[in-house]
């Protein structure tokens, strides 16, 4: 009898054995993974959706920050395009540590200051130094002189004058375009007209309203008045005769004339385009809010500052940051409606801070040819400008958050 009881217990102690290798070899295995289905519907829309986004992606790495790199590397050469020394750009590139623009220093005696020789330096910053440096000769066979990227800096911030101007307008329209009056929608169509019609065509039409006979003259009661071409001086206006460049030469006088007639069409060309943002911004107005500012008493100037501006806070900043980053960018407008000085020693009372980009980079003159490098040193600084305006402005916009 004892002898069968120790049998079964070896026999309960083995199977408990055997299970325990059973349950280990089991956890050792691991388990086979499910094959996932494939969805071949949605395989097939996101195929078609990467095709469709294929083009942008390539037109913005190539267009954009492509020729952001080139054109940095570009601004510390002296790469030129038709010139007595132009190469191709893929030349240009498998040899860029040689094309670093150097300049020439007359070496001097020290004691005697005599000229003893000539020491090539290489000097990548040259055309940021000229940027700072560069003088045009005033026009009128005046000797004045200015410098260049100053003065067009000038005429482009100068322009920027309409953004606050469009601002308050527009918003003044899209309040009341959002009352329910009659003919409401017609009215934000014939606002909106300037937006989609051609610049060259606004230019032509405006250039024909300031002409000395044209309606504006004739509005204003200043019939013969040229807004557009004339060459009038501070010293004709007062009757004077000031040496001085501010009086004495076109550029402050009848310049900042022809400056406000780009200004006027700049302001009435953006205002439709704002006005519909700011009426899709006020729909977004808290209704309930209005309500009860009403019922606690609150005039209608009180509402609006109080209930309206901090809701459309997000689309008046949105205006802001756009319409700084375009107005810096300024150049068809002008160029279109008063020409461009081409010659690089000439100044232009009216062209904005991209002619430079232009004038420097894609136009020729004598042995020098076309220089790029110059033109992408002048865009290298009009892109650090506006990068760090932009940022002042998100900077502002999270002060104000906090």
């Amino acid at each position: 009898m004892e002898e069968n009881i120790a049998a079964v217990q070896d026999e309960a102690i083995v199977s408990e054995d055997v299970a325990g290798m059973s349950l280990a070899s089991e956890e050792t295995v691991p388990p086979k993974k499910k094959r996932r289905h494939i969805n071949q519907a949605k395989l097939q829309d996101n195929l078609w959706g990467w095709i469709f986004c294929i083009p942008l992606i390539v037109g913005t790495v190539w267009f954009v920050y492509a020729a952001l790199v080139m054109a940095l590397l570009l601004s510390f050469t002296d790469f030129s395009i038709g010139g007595t020394d132009s190469s191709t750009l893929m030349q240009f590139l498998g040899d860029y540590a040689n094309h670093i623009y150097q300049r020439t220093e007359i070496q001097r005696d020290p004691e005697t200051n005599r000229i003893i020789g000539e020491l090539i330096v290489s000097d990548p910053f040259y055309w940021y130094k000229s940027i700072f440096t560069t003088t045009s000769t005033m026009v009128q066979g005046k000797d004045f002189t200015i410098n260049q990227m100053g003065a067009y800096l000038f005429n482009t911030v100068f322009y920027m004058i309409g953004i606050p101007i469009g601002m308050v307008l527009s918003m003044f329209f899209a309040v009341c375009m959002s009352r329910d009056i009659k003919g409401g929608n017609v009215f934000r169509v014939l606002y909106y007209i300037p937006c989609v019609a051609s610049s060259i065509s606004i230019v032509y039409t405006f250039k024909i309203m300031f002409d000395t006979s044209g309606v504006m003259n004739s509005l204003f009661g200043s019939e013969g008045l040229d807004w557009l071409g004339g060459t009038k001086t501070w010293n004709e206006v007062t009757g004077q005769e000031i040496e001085s460049a501010f009086m004495a030469t076109p550029y402050w006088c009848q310049g900042l004339l022809q400056k406000c007639v780009i200004v006027i069409m700049s302001v009435w060309k953006g205002l439709g385009g704002t006005i519909i943002l700011y009426v899709a911004g006020l729909s977004g107005v808290n209704a309930a809010t209005k309500e009860a500012a009403q019922i606690d008493g609150a005039n209608g100037w009180q509402i609006f500052w109080k209930v309206t501006m901090p809701d459309l806070y997000p689309t008046i900043f949105y205006n802001i940051v756009t319409s700084v980053i375009g107005g810096m960018q300024i150049y068809a407008e002008p160029v279109l409606l008063f020409g461009e000085a081409t010659a690089r020693d000439a100044l232009s009372s009216t062209s904005g801070y991209v002619s430079l980009v232009w004038k420097y980079g894609l136009t020729a003159e004598g042995n020098s040819g076309k220089q790029p490098s110059a033109g992408a040193a002048y865009g290298m600084f009009l892109a650090v400008i506006i990068f760090v305006m932009t940022l002042f402005q998100f900077w502002l916009d999270s002060r104000k958050k906090d």
